[in-house]
């Protein structure tokens, strides 16, 4: 009786480690969010770069106000996300750079982009409205996110 016991017992501690693995690598897929309203600049721009044409322009900022976010350790991922959801005929652009190499990502037509990112650097990230404003209107805020991963 005394050996069932054991070999019970030993079966349900190695499923309670088994649990515990599950449940820490499923802690380790969860992501890190980061969303802020930000009241536009308004007026048209145009110039060569990424889109080359917009009408205003939000930047992600960090705690302290400024434009460079470093993502949590253990990041090997980030996706920053337009979600104002305004209606069409509202359009944007968003453009990640990474500082340590001035890197950009930029994805035209949609309302996000996915870049590969790391803890050791900071990461600038703006929205650019393309489609003639309203939406937005002066003094209206964009919703922007960013997901570390």
């Amino acid at each position: 009786m005394k050996n069932t016991y054991n070999r019970n017992q030993e079966r349900t501690l190695k499923i309670i480690c088994a649990a515990a693995v599950i449940l820490a690598g499923l802690m380790a897929c969860i992501a890190s969010e980061q969303t802020q309203s930000d009241v536009p600049a308004m007026g048209e721009v145009t110039g060569t770069g990424c889109p080359p044409t917009y009408y205003a322009l939000a930047r992600m900022t960090n705690s302290a106000g400024q434009f460079w976010l470093t993502p949590p350790a253990g990041t090997t991922n980030g996706i920053f996300m337009d979600v104002s959801g305004f209606p069409k005929p509202y359009a944007s652009s968003t453009q990640v750079i990474r500082r340590s190499d001035l890197n950009p990502w930029c994805a035209t037509g949609t309302n996000g982009v996915s870049f590969p990112a790391s803890s050791s650097t900071s990461y600038s990230m703006a929205v650019y409205v393309t489609s003639k404003t309203p939406p937005p209107t002066n003094g209206q805020p964009l919703v922007l996110q960013v997901t570390w991963q």
